[in-house]
């Protein structure tokens, strides 16, 4: 395996000595309602869409769109109208109209105020093929915080998550990624006495953001990508939280549920145009403000302004799990199957019964 190690260079940034007013674009403050649309159509599923409009600079609470009337259409002529099932959410209530791999889908939507929205038309295409995710053991250095609030550098041992992908065909593939997480730890109180109980932890989160994106290149007449960057699985033992009656909680594993989901180009170039203006990769400033790519148009007033995306896709979820042992070794585990809601929690003597032994 191999053994990275990257460090974080930090940059102080000494600002003019003389006093500057702060500027405040009058934009920043307007009072223009933008419609937020979000939509998608996942191969074998009905439609469904949520509405709602842009917060403001300082809006607290998001408002969503109630009374529009939104529908799909196919390139075959089919069409289905989506009923609103909670305020501002939007669903088919017929299992009659399901994403079909290969078909064309475009949305519309009329708000109340009378404006007409419309998707450009997006293409289902077939599920990714995933090759294999595996996992490099690294250390790496991160910038945190101590008890003083000084920023400190911190080692950090774990598995960096990489996924491989292809396919046969000669145009490019795009893919979005949901990777969902649940970390397994143990702690035993009253160890080395007769009446010693073990306690199982497990934690919940997402491992990679929620617009990450890539895309396929060309090697011998296939659509191939290699080591996309999943995400980091840090395994933590803190021998400074043992105390007299319990052990120290340290980490057992980790159980990954890897959604994969095929895309079409614009569709990738929407959450790419997200992850560019969040995403500063270590530059000094933050990118300049741009606007996202939307593949959602206004039909009645070009100018006016819309903000989301109307998605068809087709997904290939697998599950695994990974074990620590050392910077040298991991242990892993496929699975044929793996509960898809979970909240964190704790119990005493006996694992759940999702619990994965590593």
């Amino acid at each position: 395996m191999k053994i990275y190690k990257t460090s974080i260079i930090l940059a102080v940034i000494l600002l003019g000595w003389s006093c500057r007013e702060v500027y405040y674009p009058e934009e920043i403050y307007s009072t223009e309602k933008i419609p937020v649309i979000q939509g998608r159509i996942l191969e074998d599923e009905v439609p469904s869409v949520t509405l709602s409009w842009a917060l403001g600079y300082k809006d607290q609470i998001q408002e969503n769109i109630s009374g529009a009337h939104v529908y799909v259409t196919d390139n075959l002529g089919n069409s289905v109208d989506l009923e609103e099932t909670y305020t501002g959410k939007y669903m088919a209530l017929s299992g009659g109209f399901r994403g079909v791999r290969g078909r064309i889908y475009t949305l519309y939507v009329e708000l109340p105020d009378g404006n007409e929205y419309s998707s450009t038309p997006v293409f289902l295409p077939k599920n990714p093929i995933i090759d294999s995710l595996y996992a490099d053991p690294i250390t790496i250095t991160v910038l945190d915080y101590n008890t003083n609030n000084k920023p400190v550098l911190e080692e950090q041992q774990g598995l960096y998550i990489q996924a491989d992908l292809s396919g046969n065909t000669d145009s490019v593939l795009y893919y979005r990624f949901n990777t969902k997480v649940v970390k397994e730890m143990l702690y035993t109180v009253g160890s080395g006495t007769p009446g010693s109980l073990s306690y199982f932890v497990w934690e919940t989160y997402t491992l990679d953001n929620l617009y990450a994106v890539n895309f396929t290149v060309t090697q011998n007449n296939r659509q191939v990508l290699r080591e996309h960057p999943v995400g980091f699985l840090r395994y933590f033992y803190d021998a400074t939280l043992e105390t007299e009656n319990s052990t120290a909680p340290y980490t057992v594993g980790w159980v990954l549920t890897f959604n994969v989901y095929s895309i079409s180009g614009d569709v990738y170039n929407y959450y790419n145009s997200i992850a560019c203006q969040l995403n500063s990769d270590n530059q000094i400033f933050a990118p300049v403000p741009s606007q996202v790519m939307s593949n959602i148009r206004c039909l009645s007033d070009p100018n006016n302004k819309v903000i989301g995306v109307f998605e068809a896709s087709s997904l290939t979820t697998i599950y695994k799990a990974f074990g620590w042992k050392s910077l040298t070794d991991y242990s892993a585990i496929d699975l044929p199957y793996f509960p898809d809601i979970i909240h964190g929690g704790t119990t005493a003597a006996f694992p759940p019964d999702f619990w994965i032994n590593l």
